[in-house]
């Protein structure tokens, strides 16, 4: 059951994304692109009548859209991190900020930072 609903959603935003390119063609060229309403109407029958037959259909399209999402994640998170966090560091890198303390500090006896609180049954009930 779940199969066929997901096919029949699938047909139904087809039929809508085909009847809005054509709405779309209509608005912009004052024309009414046949192509698109037929399109539309052959998913919207389809859908309503044997979703099954999208079968294929969908699941190409799952493929499609699965491979355009690994791409569109690497891509944009590649830009954000050369565009945004490389320059960050290295802006901070020349203003000579260190906010992890990793340079060393021959003059530090431990680099153990001490907890302001003691170790009891109370701090345990509530630990974050």
């Amino acid at each position: 059951m779940a199969v066929r609903q997901t096919n029949r959603a699938f047909g139904l935003t087809f039929a809508g994304v085909f009847t809005v390119i054509a709405l779309i063609g209509w608005a912009v060229f004052d024309t009414l692109p046949r192509w698109a309403l037929v399109t539309a109407a052959v998913f919207l029958v389809i859908a309503l009548a044997l979703p099954v037959l999208l079968l294929p259909l969908n699941r190409l399209w799952e493929k499609l859209a699965g491979g355009l999402g690994h791409l569109n994640n690497h891509l944009i998170l590649g830009l954000f991190f050369y565009g945004f966090v490389t320059p960050m560091g290295l802006l901070m890198r020349l203003l000579g900020k260190d906010p992890m303390c990793r340079r060393p500090d021959r003059a530090a006896g431990s680099y153990l930072v001490p907890v302001g609180r003691k170790a009891s049954a109370e701090t345990y009930r509530d630990l974050f």
